[in-house]
C-alpha cells in the first residue's frame, strides 16, 4: 500500500517538475517577445519621427496646393500606423491568454 501511494506521489512529482519548465519555458518565450514588441515600436517610433522629419523639409519647399496631398498622406500613414497597434495589442492578448491558459491548466 506504502508503494502505490510513494509511486504515486513520485509521478505527480515528475508531472510537477514538467510542468513548472514548461512554464519557465513559455515565461521565457513571453519575455523574449514582448521585449521584441517594444523593439519594434521603438524602431515604428523612430520611423515615424523620420518621416515626420522629412516631411518638415518638403512642407518649407511647397506651396499651398501641395499641403492637402501632404496632409492626406500623413492621415493614410496614422491609419497604417494605428493598424500596426491595433495587431500588436491582438497579439500581446493572445500571449497573455496563453499564459493564462498555462497557469489554469
Amino acid at each position: 500500500m506504502l508503494f502505490l501511494y510513494q509511486e504515486r506521489s513520485d509521478k505527480v512529482a515528475k508531472r510537477l517538475q514538467l510542468m513548472a519548465q514548461r512554464y519557465e519555458a513559455l515565461e521565457k518565450r513571453r519575455n523574449m517577445e514582448v521585449e521584441g514588441y517594444k523593439t519594434d515600436i521603438k524602431l515604428l517610433r523612430q520611423r515615424l519621427k523620420d518621416v515626420e522629419k522629412q516631411l518638415f523639409k518638403v512642407t518649407l519647399n511647397i506651396g499651398p496646393d501641395q499641403d492637402l496631398a501632404i496632409l492626406d498622406a500623413v492621415r493614410q500613414g496614422n491609419k497604417k500606423t494605428q493598424k500596426i497597434q491595433g495587431e500588436l495589442r491582438n497579439l500581446k492578448a493572445k500571449i497573455c491568454g496563453l499564459g493564462n491558459e498555462l497557469r489554469i491548466g
